[in-house]
């Protein structure tokens, strides 16, 4: 856990010059210019320079975020933030666990209920209603490119290039908060322990395989002790081989193509072999994080967990990009990846106090607690001094979310990513439906053991098509 953010943590570190070797290559700074000195102005003009008093704001806002364990204190330092400068302002909070996210926002607001302030994404969840496009299209969001243009939100504070991503039709539709994506994380100790080399920006599928091979462990009964890998998903796999699943109209799939064929191989070789682990298995071997997994592909933001594991259970651990598939680059290294970022409904009743809070939840003071958790902002002041100093890493520790912030920084710069979840939308049919269906094929492999892989990908198409005729009412 981290020590608790005091108003005076974030004082002292919005006021720090904060400069990191690491991510200069990725945002050259420019070279300080000299203080201009002051001149008394004319007292004609006092008057009209003196900036008008703030206007208080009251009334309350209704805050709809994701609840879970790790996002708890941040909002929690947050709002007591937004109390201390607003005290007259009330938060109403309304945290939803992720499984259930998108079904209680769609159904408050078709039912009336207010949501003033709201976490949505943008590059993930595509035709879902998480997506902040799903509500650009209902013509449902505040505007938020006046609030860049009157530097409200100065876009000189985000790495160059980067704020780009959270454009939609040439707008901004929220502030900026974090970049999430896939990185392939690493147990150092098992590496060592096995005599393997460790993971490299460089490695291919290969290299995978056989570092998957080597870190399996299994007892005098057969019993895996020690998984090599939590392997790759099939989705992952397609695209690495230079496969797309789903055609551009988004509504045709490409999962019966030689490039998808080997996605499909590549997942199987580590859930076929015995080298990662499966049904039962999962809830013993969960992921890196229980120190008996070597690899594991999964967001930037699990650092803070492998931290604390790293800590309790005395192993040390590491990030660096995907392995590259056969496909073409820069796509055959890509892993997921998405912007979340903080939104206004125009529903608001009070829209200069909403976006005056979700200013301060992704770009002012209140981005600070979020920061500090160690999820990797866009925003310039929040470089690896930052987070050595918030989050008090040792020398070691250091080192390890260097890995981490280079990792996602250089995905950004080669283009190695690829959206979590296809567009594909067809009435009531979308992504999630046809990724069901496959998964269920596909289970029917490797824990049913009831038929072969290529019979699973024959099915599932099939089933697919059918559920496409289906949604177009054929």
């Amino acid at each position: 856990m981290n020590a608790p953010f005091s108003r005076r943590d974030c004082m002292k570190l919005m006021c720090a010059t904060m400069a990191s070797g690491l991510l200069a290559a990725c945002a050259p700074q420019q070279a300080p210019t000299a203080a201009p000195q002051p001149t008394e102005a004319p007292k004609a003009e006092v008057a009209a320079t003196t900036p008008p008093e703030p206007v208080a704001l009251k009334g309350k806002l209704v805050w709809y975020a994701a609840q879970a364990a790790d996002h708890l204190p941040p909002f929690e330092e947050q709002h007591r933030m937004w109390k201390e400068m607003y005290p007259d302002m009330q938060l109403e909070e309304v945290f939803v666990p992720w499984g259930e996210y998108t079904t209680k926002m769609v159904t408050m607001a078709a039912g009336g209920e207010p949501i003033d302030v709201v976490w949505l994404q943008l590059g993930n969840s595509v035709g879902n209603s998480l997506n902040a496009a799903y509500w650009v299209e209902r013509d449902a969001l505040l505007d938020f490119t006046p609030a860049f243009d009157a530097g409200a939100i100065k876009k000189e504070d985000y790495y160059p290039g980067l704020l780009n991503e959270w454009l939609f039709r040439d707008k901004f539709w929220g502030t900026p908060f974090e970049v999430f994506q896939e990185s392939f994380w690493y147990n150092v100790d098992l590496f060592t322990e096995a005599g393997v080399d460790l993971p490299t920006p460089e490695w291919a599928w290969d290299d995978h395989h056989n570092a998957a091979k080597e870190l399996t462990k299994r007892g005098a009964d057969g019993r895996v002790e020690q998984f090599g890998t939590m392997g790759t998903t099939w989705i992952d796999g397609i695209y690495e081989a230079g496969g797309d699943p789903v055609g551009a109209d988004g509504e045709s799939l490409q999962l019966d193509t030689p490039e998808a064929k080997m996605g499909f191989e590549e997942w199987f070789f580590y859930t076929g072999n015995g080298y990662a682990p499966l049904g039962d298995e999962t809830k013993t071997f969960a992921g890196l994080h229980t120190g008996r997994v070597g690899i594991q592909a999964h967001g930037n933001y699990m650092w803070t967990t492998f931290r604390q594991a790293s800590q309790d259970l005395g192993f040390d651990f590491g990030a660096t990009l995907m392995p590259a598939g056969p496909g073409p680059a820069p796509k055959n290294k890509a892993g997921w990846v998405g912007y979340n970022l903080w939104s206004v409904f125009k529903s608001t009743k009070l829209p200069d106090a909403a976006l005056e809070f979700a200013i301060h939840l992704g770009y002012g003071k209140g981005a600070e607690p979020w920061a500090a958790t160690g999820r990797v902002s866009p925003l310039k002041r929040f470089d690896l001094d930052y987070y050595q100093e918030v989050a008090n890493l040792s020398a070691d520790e250091k080192e390890r979310y260097a890995s981490n912030l280079n990792t996602t920084f250089t995905n950004m710069d080669k283009g190695h990513v690829r959206p979590s979840h296809p567009y594909f939308v067809i009435n009531d049919l979308n992504w999630g439906n046809i990724q069901t269906i496959f998964d269920d094929e596909l289970n029917k492999v490797v824990i049913e053991k009831s038929q072969t892989l290529d019979q699973a990908i024959e099915i599932a198409n099939e089933r697919a098509a059918q559920a496409i005729a289906d949604a177009k009412g054929g």
